[in-house]
């Protein structure tokens, strides 16, 4: 089995569907007080705007590093990595929007709504 083959087999168990779906797994790394999977947009999602246009992924976002529970020994960090897309002969950038996080934690919207309830 490839090295790469492994990561998406991986990516299958660790991760959530819905992310598979505008997502893949480029790398695990593990770290001293952490795991952390890096999440990169697949190169055929570029927003709807730019639909039927000669598009261009041009670089990627400022990444998202995402907590989705902390119920292991070492926390599990989803990096996410979103496209920077644009017409080629435009210098104006698009990207796709995501709920990946609650607004102004870095904590998955389940983990959230867990705690939520657990804590009110």
């Amino acid at each position: 089995m490839s090295q790469l083959s492994l990561l998406q087999q991986m990516a299958k168990i660790l991760l959530p569907s819905i992310y598979l779906e505008d997502f893949e797994a480029t790398s695990i790394k593990e770290q001293p007080e952490e795991w952390l999977i890096v999440l990169t947009e697949k190169p055929e999602r570029a927003p709807a705007a730019l639909q039927g246009n000669d598009v261009a992924l041009d670089g990627y976002c400022t990444t998202v590093d995402v907590l989705p529970h902390a119920f292991s020994l070492k926390k599990i960090y989803r990096r996410f990595r979103r496209g920077r897309w644009k017409e080629r002969a435009s210098t104006v950038h698009h990207q796709n929007p995501y709920n990946l996080h609650l607004a102004g934690a870095k904590i998955t919207p389940t983990l959230g709504a867990f705690l939520k309830e657990a804590f009110g």
